[in-house]
């Protein structure tokens, strides 16, 4: 009866299965034949492979946290940016075990959440060991869903992203040559090494030697039973796609998962201000010339774009992999949910194109940020979201998880 009273309350401020919010129109409505309302217990797994648009695809989900209470998000560095590094583990953490009491059973609250995992540092390497534990749930679609989802990128533009973030974000220029030489096919390297599918002891996976980016090469051996090979490991994720087919990536990912709404991106307010220092970050450096290989001649230019040719075909199977992988994901659904698809691609490439989507307003965040030494990484209620949870009446804690 609780949730029936919930769900009308909801309905009437716009938040329920379908409906778009009357204070935020960044969400787009689900088809029926997609949307699942009554799944209690979902959660969304990223793996953000270094410069494959993880940081886009991050706020995609905190774009559903700061739009409705009932979706919490985990970000390793949320805008602005570095604030939740060091909570990062212990937070992930909470969502699993929030998820596995809900998928089980023993959890009458709701848990709708997203989590991530992008570089060592912040323990990525135990996503393989959380998978397994995940997998140890008999899988129960209506009661509960799990999706796990990662972009890759063309090897020759995801080499020039590295060298452009190093020049501009880290003031470096590496050498390109040495790098493609050591990392090989890098992608395949954080996929299956950089998430603990496979020990990686080579000397070639030296972090940072001579200058160099993180790099995880393929190599080592496999070390889950359950993941023997690399197809065994690009097997489990639910969506594995390109950069090209982002917007289709993020609509699969809210099919699979059965969301009545769809997030949008790429615009302003999911960077809220927050109530701590900002990270310190160095400056972009504005001097750089533009163009994927600035300061390299022509002739080193060829010299690299060869180089990755010839190191990098494990990263290029990967990309053509995932490019049929996800062809093939979309081709297979069902009419009603690809025309739903095609509307979402057109809508979201408008957003882009116009900064703002045709008729709407700009979002009022029921949530800001709120990064403190006390509380750790945290949202908390705007004034509009206050106003929405007194209006459900929903209790902080119950399906809202960090608003206090």
């Amino acid at each position: 009866m609780r949730r029936l009273l919930l769900l009308a309350a909801l309905a009437v401020f716009g938040l329920a299965a379908g409906a778009e919010s009357p204070i935020c129109h960044d969400t787009f409505p689900m088809p029926s034949a997609s949307a699942r309302p009554e799944v209690a217990c979902r959660l969304v797994i990223v793996r953000h492979i270094v410069k494959c648009a993880g940081t886009t695809m991050r706020g995609v989900w905190e774009r559903l946290s700061l739009a409705t209470l009932d979706w919490h998000t985990q970000s390793v560095f949320p805008a602005p940016m570095h604030h939740c590094f060091f909570g990062a583990m212990k937070r992930r953490r909470e969502v699993i075990t929030k998820y596995l009491a809900c998928a089980t059973g023993s959890l009458s609250q709701r848990v709708q959440a997203a989590i991530e995992y992008h570089v060592s540092t912040d323990g990525s390497t135990i996503l393989a060991a959380d998978l397994r534990l995940l997998h140890s749930v008999p899988r129960a679609p209506s009661q509960h869903r799990v999706v796990v989802i990662a972009l890759v990128r063309e090897p020759r533009s995801w080499f020039a992203s590295v060298y452009r973030y190093q020049l501009v974000y880290r003031y470096k220029r590496v050498d390109m040559k040495e790098y493609v030489l050591r990392a090989q096919s890098p992608q395949l390297g954080h996929l299956l090494g950089g998430s603990g599918f496979l020990t990686n002891r080579s000397a070639g996976w030296t972090r940072h030697d001579k200058g160099l980016p993180e790099m995880h090469p393929y190599e080592g051996r496999f070390v889950r039973p359950e993941f023997p090979n690399a197809q065994a490991v690009l097997a489990a994720f639910d969506v594995l796609g390109t950069m090209a087919k982002f917007s289709e990536a993020v609509f699969l990912t809210c099919h699979l998962t059965g969301l009545p709404s769809c997030p949008h991106f790429a615009r302003q307010w999911e960077s809220q201000a927050t109530s701590a220092k900002p990270g310190k970050m160095a400056p972009v450096k504005k001097d750089v010339p533009k163009g994927p290989w600035p300061f390299y001649e022509e002739a080193e230019v060829a010299e690299i774009l060869a180089l990755i040719e010839t190191h990098a075909g494990a990263d290029r199977w990967l990309y053509e992999l995932a490019g049929d992988r996800i062809r093939r994901d979309i081709e297979a659904l069902e009419p009603t949910v690809a025309s739903a698809l095609s509307a979402y691609a057109r809508r979201q490439d408008s957003l882009i194109a116009d900064k703002v989507i045709t008729g709407e307003t700009a979002c009022q965040a029921l949530r800001v940020w709120n990064s403190t030494a006390e509380r750790g990484c945290r949202f908390g209620l705007t004034a509009e979201g206050r106003a929405v949870q007194q209006a459900t009446q929903i209790p902080p804690g119950s399906t809202v998880w960090d608003a206090e």
